[in-house]
């Protein structure tokens, strides 16, 4: 998936950090096949690598969990940490909302 055209990026930054401050997300490709939880949409980074890539595309073959793929270094200007790559989003209104801003390709 990719956000809409006509919607700024600066839209979905306020749904992500409210999701982080919860605690309502899971941190990177090794935290998602680990966790209990199921995620509603994952968040990922244009510069993940390929081997993470492939590992992500099986996890959403085999959920079909809906990606978004955000420009590169994106989420960690965001977020203001470093080696961000991949963020899945648990809590159902949050990620409901962000789905909103985005087009099915």
């Amino acid at each position: 998936m990719r956000l809409k055209s006509n919607i700024p990026e600066n839209k979905i930054d306020c749904y992500i950090n409210f999701a982080v401050k919860a605690g309502k997300v899971i941190w990177g490709i090794d935290g998602l096949t680990r966790s209990k939880f199921a995620p509603l949409i994952v968040i990922l980074d244009k510069s993940l690598g390929e081997n993470s890539r492939k590992q992500l595309a099986d996890y959403v073959a085999k959920t079909r969990v809906k990606t978004l793929e955000l420009p590169q270094n994106y989420l960690n200007s965001l977020l203001k940490r470093e080696n961000i790559k991949v963020l899945s989003i648990t809590d159902v209104s949050l990620a409901t909302a962000i789905l909103s801003y985005c087009d099915e390709e």
